[in-house]
C-alpha cells in the first residue's frame, strides 16, 4: 500500500485503500459545504432484506465526527455497505435536538485494532430530513 504522508501509523493498527471516489475526476473536492466537528453519539437503523419475503432490522449506536448540511461522517461498529441507505438520529445544524435523518452510504473505510476489533468510517450524504431542520 502507497504511504499517504499524511497518515501516522500506530501498532496494531491498519488503514485500509482510500475508498474510491464516485463519478468524480481525481483531486476534485468532495465537500460541497463546510463541515463542523460533532462528536456524538446516535442511534441508527439498519434493513437487509432476507430471502423474499423477511425483512431483518438491525439498530446500534455510531459515533459521529462531523457534520455538514449535506452529510455526515460516522464510526460505526459494522459496515453498512456501498450505496445503503439508512436512519441515522442525529442533531440538524440548525437546532441543536436530534431528528431522524435518511442518509445514503458514499464511502466506508475499515480500521483494524489489534486481532479481530474493525470499525469503519463511514461517510454519508443526506438524503431527506424534516423540514426546517436544516
Amino acid at each position: 500500500m502507497k504511504k499517504d504522508p499524511g497518515v501516522t501509523s500506530r501498532a496494531g493498527m491498519t488503514l485500509s485503500e482510500k475508498p474510491p471516489r464516485v463519478n468524480e475526476p481525481p483531486d476534485r473536492e468532495r465537500r460541497r459545504s463546510e463541515r463542523l466537528p460533532l462528536i456524538l453519539s446516535c442511534p441508527y437503523e439498519l434493513t437487509r432484506v432476507s430471502g423474499t419475503d423477511t425483512v431483518e432490522l438491525s439498530e446500534g449506536l455510531t459515533l459521529s465526527l462531523n457534520i455538514s448540511a449535506g452529510g455526515m461522517l460516522l464510526l460505526m461498529p459494522q459496515s453498512p455497505g456501498e450505496r445503503k441507505v439508512f436512519e441515522v438520529h442525529a442533531p440538524s445544524l440548525a437546532k441543536l435536538e436530534k431528528t431522524t435523518r435518511l442518509v445514503e452510504v458514499r464511502w466506508t473505510r475499515d480500521f483494524s485494532f489489534g486481532v479481530g476489533t474493525k470499525v469503519y468510517l463511514v461517510g454519508v450524504e443526506s438524503l431527506f430530513e424534516p423540514p426546517g431542520s436544516r
